[in-house]
């Protein structure tokens, strides 16, 4: 195996894949990428068993067919200190790899190509089209809203739901409920509704490129997997097993009560009145009276903060509280400026809907 890679584009690859690179396991393989080559292109994997990612591109210039296993955190390593000159890989029988750059010249101890898991191949009867952008945007709505603790292990990822000529993506801790929706560029010929793990969705909503026109093509694999594909890039992953909460029936019917505000103003009161809370107080405080909102925290150790809003508002007064990160991460990745949040009482949670995106948050207790 003899070949000769741009390193700016070497680079590139090998910071995409290496994210799926585990160097705890007890299989000394998991640590190593896999560079596999023809003629005319290289194709580089790294798994850790739970998401494989891999990522090809053509030579410059013909090279030799090979494959090997090479420490892939070390590999990087060296690639990012390289001069910027075109680097030079060549791999003996005995699994060891040189790679020259300049004057630099680095011998690589690797491990036997048979012995890297093989990612499955796709079903190709079985897919969905979506565009690069439409579901970049899903993943930054709804990621937000996954939970990482592990007494519910079904909520440490999202809900990936077909139907008819829409994918629906849903993700929740039981505190807080995100759903966005996005047409398929074409119907779905089979019904898909799956779990994908956190991990994945956030290396989607690293990978994916709001600018590319190329379609990502989603298709379930066997053995409870899925894979991800677009541009040079495909990623497989294993998927959560278990019964996804009913979210349809979670989310309540449209009401008329609520406030009107601006999206800017509100998330900027709230991040300032988080800056009062502790991780023991954390609610902070929503008063609405007519046309005023006041949101306000109070705190024994470190004082208190309040700021009044103009909203439209004409309801009775309630005061209510909630968790201030979880309308942050919300209102940071929306875009509208206008925003209306339906509120009927302080027991009962409050919903900010917009196209495509219904965002739920349940109410902390008032001290």
């Amino acid at each position: 195996m003899r070949l000769t890679i741009p390193k700016p584009q070497f680079l590139k690859t090998l910071q995409v894949v290496e994210r799926a690179v585990n160097d705890r396991s007890t299989l000394p393989i998991l640590a190593n990428v896999l560079l596999e080559s023809t003629e005319q292109e290289i194709t580089l994997t790294a798994t850790d068993l739970d998401v494989g990612i891999q990522c090809r591109f053509p030579l410059a210039q013909p090279g030799e067919k090979g494959a090997v296993a090479l420490p892939a955190r070390k590999l990087t390593a060296i690639v990012r200190e390289l001069p910027e000159e075109s680097v030079l890989l060549e791999a003996k029988k005995n699994h060891t790899a040189t790679v020259s750059c300049g004057g630099s010249t680095f011998r690589i101890p690797g491990l036997p190509p048979e012995d890297f898991p093989i990612l499955p191949p796709a079903q190709s009867d079985e897919m969905l089209r979506v565009p690069q952008e439409a579901l970049k945007s899903l993943v930054e709505l709804t990621a937000h809203a996954m939970s990482v603790e592990e007494t519910r292990f079904i909520l440490n990822g999202a809900l990936l739901v077909s139907q008819k000529d829409a994918l629906v993506m849903v993700a929740t801790d039981g505190r807080r409920l995100a759903l966005a929706e996005t047409p398929l560029t074409q119907p779905a010929k089979q019904p898909l509704q799956v779990v994908v793990p956190a991990k994945t969705i956030r290396e989607l909503g690293r990978l994916l490129q709001e600018e590319e026109m190329e379609d990502v093509v989603i298709a379930p694999l066997k053995d409870n997997q899925l894979t991800f594909r677009f541009g040079a890039i495909t990623i497989v992953t294993r998927l959560i097993e278990g019964q996804y909460p009913q979210y349809d029936k979670v989310v309540p019917a449209p009401i008329k009560a609520g406030f009107g505000c601006r999206r800017s103003a509100l998330i900027d009161a709230i991040r300032r009145a988080s800056l009062m809370t502790t991780m023991v107080s954390q609610a902070v405080t929503f008063e609405l009276s007519a046309n005023k909102l006041v949101v306000s925290k109070e705190s024994s150790e470190l004082g208190s903060v309040r700021e009044e809003l103009d909203v439209a508002y004409s309801g009775n007064s309630m005061r209510v509280a909630f968790n201030p990160e979880f309308w942050i991460d919300a209102l940071k990745v929306t875009r509208t400026e206008e925003i209306y949040i339906e509120l009927s009482s302080p027991d009962r949670p409050a919903v900010l809907r917009l196209p495509g995106f219904t965002y739920l948050v349940l109410p902390m207790k008032v001290a």
